[in-house]
């Protein structure tokens, strides 16, 4: 037990909200460090009737406990402020070409949903634009705290005339029958593991050519390790010039974790790929969470082998089950918010597989993985290159524990002085 509580104090120490999908397709967001207000993003382009004109989306929401919430009487209230800005080219300390802002303003009279992983709404703003290359800005500005976050993204588009087919983004809907007023869009492409289907979206132009009428489309699912978890053949028919299509994806027998849609469409002999990264993920859990045996195998850290060598042997959901009560009972027990003790930690796991990985061996399994997952971030690091007589080494200096550790470069990877 003097185990847990040691490391859950640290933990407890530099809690943070870190998480967002980067451009990368990593699910971690090391601005989060900087305790900025770290926000989910969607950037993609859709076509319309005319042949040389498209639609640059830009969806984006915030999660509320990401936002800084103040009390006054019996309300919580937040407010923050999206901007975004698309310029021509990729300089930007030039006028931009568009820009559009909205403010929203967030009130609630339960504290539990100051809390919330979730946002309620999202926002949704599109920019019309042609053929070139762009950069597109969007800034989050916490209206509270006056803190922002700012992501940047450069975009190329060169069709050519004729046949053209948009971005995948992905979708969940709930009306097979009336998909176009069911579906919402997925922001960051994170889908949840508890719904039984998902989706990719995206619209085929064809200009009206009456001579384009069938299609076919083979679509593969692949995991993170290049394995194919589903491959199927999609074929249609050419109603519109602008006809919007989606591929359903059985979720059943795909386990959670970061995947990789390739598809590829073939309209009267031309053949045009499109591909996009979604996250199958576990509701509720801490995005960096994606395959539950190995989050229970990562908590070896913080807990004894014994008090969850059982936990191994039940079934995904079991586990899941046991997982969301430890970390649950664990929280409530520190007067912390849901998830946060749970998000720092697997924040830390992810950062060690990020910056720490080495041959045949996961960088939380390493001896820096493992002093960062149970002491966190240092709060100096002192860096020794080569020289002439000695190896490089790192000092990690943690001073409100009066704790420091020496890692010496040797087999390839840095290692903890004994």
């Amino acid at each position: 037990m003097a185990k847990i509580m040691s490391s859950v104090l640290l933990l407890t120490a530099i809690i943070m909200p870190l998480f967002s999908v980067s451009g990368d397709g990593q699910i971690f967001d090391e601005n989060g460090i900087k305790g900025l207000p770290v926000f989910r993003y969607n950037i993609f382009r859709s076509l319309t009737e005319e042949e040389d004109k498209y639609i640059l989306n830009i969806h984006a929401d915030i999660a509320n406990d990401r936002l800084q919430f103040l009390k006054k009487d019996s309300i919580y209230d937040a407010s923050y402020s999206i901007a975004a800005a698309v310029y021509s080219g990729t300089e930007t300390d030039v006028i931009p070409q568009y820009q559009k802002s909205t403010i929203n303003r967030v009130v609630t009279k339960e504290y539990k949903e100051t809390q919330s992983p979730r946002s309620k709404e999202s926002h949704s703003l599109k920019f019309g634009i042609t053929n070139g290359v762009y950069t597109a800005v969007i800034t989050l500005k916490d209206l509270n705290t006056q803190k922002k976050h700012t992501v940047r993204r450069v975009l190329e588009f060169h069709d050519r005339a004729g046949l053209k087919i948009s971005d995948l983004r992905m979708v969940y809907w709930t009306d097979d029958s009336d998909f176009e007023k069911s579906y919402e869009p997925l922001i960051n492409n994170v889908v949840d593991k508890q719904n039984n289907y998902t989706g990719a979206m995206f619209e085929i132009f064809t200009g009206g050519n009456e001579g384009v009428k069938d299609f076919s489309i083979r679509y593969k699912i692949i995991g993170s390790s290049g394995n194919t978890v589903y491959d199927d053949l999609f074929k249609g028919t050419i109603k519109d010039k602008l006809q919007l299509q989606v591929l359903k994806i059985p979720l059943e027998n795909i386990g959670a974790g970061n995947y990789r849609i390739e598809m590829e469409i073939d309209i009267g002999g031309s053949k045009i790929q499109r591909s996009a990264i979604f996250y199958l993920r576990w509701k509720d859990l801490s995005l960096n969470v994606a395959d539950i045996s190995v989050a229970v195998e990562q908590m070896l850290y913080i807990t004894e082998f014994d008090s969850v060598s059982h936990v191994f042997k039940m079934t995904d959901e079991e586990k899941k089950a046991w997982f969301k009560e430890y970390w649950n009972r664990l929280e409530m027990s520190l007067g912390l918010k849901s998830n946060s003790l749970m998000d720092e930690y697997f924040r830390r796991i992810a950062y060690a597989n990020m910056h720490f990985s080495v041959p045949k061996k996961a960088g939380w399994k390493t001896d820096m993985g493992k002093v960062l997952c149970v002491y966190g971030d240092p709060d100096e690091v002192q860096s020794y290159p080569f020289t002439k007589n000695t190896k490089p080494y790192e000092v990690w200096i943690y001073y409100e524990s009066e704790q420091q550790f020496i890692f010496d470069y040797t087999g390839g990877e840095y290692r903890l002085r004994k």
